[in-house]
């Protein structure tokens, strides 16, 4: 049975700073140390190969890290839902994503904050119950968690996205989205001390004719002009429909035909 071990902040963060100057530590032994990671694992079968969580090894700028997520499952079973953390942020949840049946392989893209130095961990289902998990390492040079919204705070929301011209039949292709954003944390306060309200994307919903592609929620961790690549497989053609939605509950909408064959 998965024992669940509860840290303060500050031990949490010494154990998993210290986690990596230990080499051959293994992936399990740090997941394991952070609640929500075990909350999400649950009683599911655990399996530490087939989830690939690439990142640099060194991040020179904290607030802007770009992460890829790939997966292979065994033939007949896919992922359908992911939960990324990062357990040294202020906020240790960074996204979760769940994948429709046009997503039958996770090769997802994206952009977060690291605040420190620490092991990102993802965690992902499959189709048969079981659960993946992998970890990887990055040392940050400058936190990202604390740094200054780089784009203006009072800026228009703006998406774009881009398909492919044509799909072949059920084979994955790249769709590629982003908007135009400044995700401000909240943390970063100014001379005076005083810090700024929270202004983040907390949820995005790709949909193909009204049926879920991917549907995602989003903590602060996430960089400034969030963006999404990720592959679809369309069994046919329709209307792609993207939907992005800021804390305070404006969005903004963006559509794209899929021609199948």
């Amino acid at each position: 049975m998965t024992q669940s071990f509860s840290f303060r902040r500050p031990l949490l963060a010494a154990v998993l700073g210290a986690a990596l100057l230990l080499p051959g530590l293994s992936g399990a032994q740090t997941w394991r140390q952070l609640d929500a990671a075990v909350a999400s694992v649950g009683t599911a079968e655990v399996r530490e190969e087939g989830l690939q969580l690439n990142l640099p090894l060194v991040a020179e700028d904290g607030s802007s890290v770009p992460l890829t997520i790939t997966a292979d499952t065994p033939a007949g079973t896919r992922i359908t839902r992911l939960e990324l953390f990062a357990p040294a942020n202020p906020t240790p949840q960074v996204a979760t994503f769940e994948f429709g049946e046009e997503i039958t392989r996770v090769n997802l893209t994206t952009r977060i904050r690291l605040s420190e130095s620490q092991n990102v961990i993802a965690v992902a289902h499959t189709s048969d119950g079981k659960a993946i998990v992998a970890e990887r390492a990055v040392r940050v040079t400058v936190s990202g968690c604390v740094a200054p919204a780089k784009s203006d705070p009072a800026s228009e929301m703006k998406a774009r996205v881009r398909v492919p011209k044509s799909w072949d039949q059920a084979k994955p292709a790249e769709v590629l989205t982003m908007i135009t954003h400044p995700m401000v944390t909240g943390l970063a306060a100014d001379e005076s001390g005083n810090k700024p309200a929270t202004r983040i994307i907390e949820s995005f919903k790709a949909t193909l004719d009204g049926k879920p592609v991917l549907t995602a929620h989003f903590f602060r961790s996430l960089a400034a002009n969030p963006y999404l690549k990720f592959d679809v497989a369309p069994r046919q053609s329709g209307k792609l429909h993207l939907e992005w939605v800021e804390d305070t509950g404006r969005k903004v909408e963006i559509k794209e035909e899929v021609r199948v064959g």
